[in-house]
């Protein structure tokens, strides 16, 4: 008897986000544990699961055929959106890789994403890029919530066509972070440009998530806590330079590690 696929907290994050009666893409599958456990939980009605690396790919293919769900669930080899065809899903879900590389696969095929409907993605950096890119593009940000496993936290954020925040309205959010901080910059440094203390905000806002921001959860002061320590280990490493070019370097990382701690520090 074969035991039914269990996921960890990241996948079942995404999976809480793909729609019922899906036509599902997952790009990426590796052992194609989402798509099997959508569907054994009757989410999706059909799957295709893609691998571009042959180990996952031949897993992929064996997860499948172990719970004789080949005639619903379709493995192929193939880079990205690649081995679909027009109008075969109509959700994708990308998780587990660099932001840029997904981005990367959506400009490849954008007669794919015109035919989907749904977006759940996890990029592991470049989360700024991707959130901009595709509010940019015309997709509302439905959702974007953070989960922890293995002591590491990853976001994971839903796009659809049809509801969420619009670019408009996000734009509104940032602005209203930039309201909140201005007392932070203006005790550190009077004369800072206003376009480049916006410049800085912009940058963290996007980087956090401005849906992430409004949560306040442990994993998001989790999150700030990890950030302000990178910052901080940066700006050790930049002083013990002696180069003049640094300075300004300097001067910036310290602003932004004074923005992250107001942002951590607002209720």
């Amino acid at each position: 008897m074969t035991v039914s696929v269990s996921l960890g907290p990241r996948l079942q994050t995404v999976a809480s986000f793909v729609p019922e009666g899906a036509n599902l893409g997952d790009i990426g599958t590796d052992h194609a544990y989402l798509p099997i456990s959508l569907y054994e939980d009757q989410k999706i009605a059909k799957a295709v699961a893609i691998d571009v690396h042959e180990g996952p790919y031949q897993s992929a293919l064996a997860a499948v055929k172990a719970r004789k769900l080949d005639d619903v669930i379709d493995v192929r080899f193939g880079d990205g959106l690649m081995p679909l065809e027009v109008g075969e899903v109509n959700v994708l879900t990308l998780a587990g890789m660099g932001g840029r590389t997904m981005l990367e696969i959506f400009s490849a095929r954008p007669d794919i994403l015109k035919g989907v409907t749904d977006l759940i993605v996890q990029p592991q950096g470049a989360e700024g890029a991707v959130r901009l890119t595709l509010l940019d593009e015309g997709w509302h940000l439905l959702a974007e919530v953070l989960v922890e496993e293995e002591e590491r936290i990853y976001v994971v954020m839903a796009f659809s066509t049809e509801a969420g925040w619009k670019m408009n309205e996000l734009i509104e959010i940032e602005h209203a972070w930039c309201d909140r901080l201005h007392p932070v910059i203006a005790e550190r440094d009077e004369q800072m440009p206003e376009a480049k203390f916006k410049s800085l905000v912009h940058r963290l806002v996007w980087h956090f998530g401005p849906l992430v921001l409004g949560e306040h959860t442990n994993l998001l002061n989790k999150l700030f806590e990890e950030y302000r320590g990178r910052l901080s280990r940066q700006l050790k490493q930049m002083e013990k330079s002696k180069s003049p070019e640094i300075v300004e370097k300097i001067h910036e990382v310290s602003l932004t590690l004074a923005l992250v701690e107001g942002m951590s520090q607002w209720r």
